[in-house]
């Protein structure tokens, strides 16, 4: 038999008569502040979460698509998988820097348009949620993705566009390990052209077939390419029967020997009805001909920098221009290191006012359609933003605006589009 005080705690607990605790508290409107006091973990928990998965989703999508891209071209070019496949796993961080921000747009434009169509929106304002406690979770996301943007922007990013413009220092891997086959094309550095073997056997070559690009033209060895026109096209075929591959002791460039070497030269023809016919200049040489080609790393230039070299250069440009104020070297060095500095905190800074601005479309879009408040708010960035950024990376280079100037105008747009509907959104 039940004892009387646990039958009392059980009728209490299931009093039906007693008014249910407000999920938001209640407060009067002379003290507005007071409203924040209380903070509704489950709802922002519950929030986040949601955001979080659609924009992870987003990123994963973009991250490798542009790895599989990025892959595709590099195989196409001539270097193994098997030799780059740790840069190519760097790659997947490298599109985060434009598309944290529009996947955290994506996340919060799809999780509160649902929650609005679906009324729970309507639910928490009921409650007496204010919209200071409903702003709350995203500009604690938007703080988030803007510590997270300018960690990439200044530190990964450079590092992995640099490597990407080196991506010519791993044939010297591939050369030293080609083994034996046939039909196989390798990329010459400095974007000289390619160079296709018939058939290979270690560093021994036959059928080789080389374009060559105006890059690379003046390796040819002097006495050879002073028996050649003096103006040459863009692109010149050398075929020979065979070569071999030497590779230089400091493993930074090779010496590429052919024999049996017809050089074709490709030379347009004046007055013709198309305009467009040309025809062959075949140039034998019967000795042996050697070019030498250099893997040297490319030197970094500023997007390749990160924010602590930045801001270096820019205080060593400064320096340089009170000393010498007519350097235009400097000045323009100085012009393109500040437009960088200030490119990167353009993108860092979306990752506020994007999901600030597409939070406050889909409260002002009251709709039953969750996919409304998703193409409005997208659209709206889309079509403001990112036209901007180009209009600044004009302005910032070729005009007389300063940097800073140039590169604010994406945000500031935004900002002051999102303010115009935050405002009309708190009237309702």
């Amino acid at each position: 038999m039940a004892r009387p005080a646990v039958l009392r705690r059980i009728a209490a607990s299931v009093d039906l008569d007693r008014a249910p605790l407000p999920l938001f508290a209640r407060y009067p409107e002379a003290h507005w502040w007071w409203r924040t006091r209380r903070i509704p973990w489950t709802f922002y928990r519950y929030v986040l979460f949601e955001v979080a998965r659609a924009s992870f989703l987003a990123i994963l999508a973009v991250s490798v698509i542009y790895s599989a891209v990025v892959t595709y071209q590099t195989v196409r070019s001539g270097i193994q998988l098997a030799f780059i496949w740790p840069f190519l796993v760097k790659t997947f961080a490298y599109p985060l820097f434009c598309s944290l921000p529009l996947s955290i747009l994506f996340g919060v434009t799809l999780t509160v348009g649902r929650l609005v169509a679906d009324l729970e929106v309507a639910a928490a304002r009921s409650h007496g949620a204010s919209h200071l406690q409903l702003y709350a979770p995203f500009v604690a996301l938007g703080l988030f993705a803007t510590g997270l943007g300018h960690y990439l922007n200044g530190q990964v990013v450079p590092e992995i566009h640099y490597e990407k413009k080196n991506l010519e220092q791993y044939i010297v891997r591939q050369l030293e390990n080609l083994g034996s086959g046939s039909n196989r094309t390798i990329l010459l550095p400095e974007g000289g052209g390619s160079l296709f073997v018939g058939a290979y056997r270690g560093t021994y070559l036959e059928r080789v077939h080389i374009d060559l690009k105006r890059e690379l033209q003046q390796t040819f060895v002097p006495n050879v390419r002073d028996r050649l026109p003096e103006d040459l096209p863009e692109s010149v075929t050398l075929l020979a029967l065979e070569g071999e591959l030497e590779i230089t002791p400091d493993r930074r460039g090779l010496n590429l020997h052919l024999r049996g070497v017809d050089i074709l030269i490709p030379e347009k023809i004046s007055g013709t009805k198309s305009g467009h016919d040309s025809f062959i200049q075949k140039f034998s040489i019967s000795e042996s001909l050697s070019i030498p080609l250099s893997f040297e790393k490319r030197r970094r230039n500023t997007k390749d920098l990160d924010n602590r070299a930045l801001g270096e250069l820019i205080a060593a440009q400064n320096r340089r221009l009170e000393l010498q104020p007519d350097d235009s070297g400097a000045a323009r060095s100085l012009r393109s290191a500040r437009a960088e500095w200030h490119r990167r905190f353009a993108f860092t800074l979306s990752g506020m006012t994007f999901p600030l601005l597409g939070v406050t479309l889909c409260f002002l879009l009251n709709l039953r359609s969750r996919l409304v408040p998703f193409f409005a708010g997208n659209t709206v960035v889309l079509v403001t933003f990112y036209p901007l950024m180009m209009v600044g990376a004009y302005l910032a280079r070729d005009g007389d605006v300063p940097p800073l100037v140039a590169f604010a105008l994406p945000n500031l747009a935004l900002i002051a589009i999102g303010a115009l509907l935050a405002r009309k959104a708190w009237e309702r």
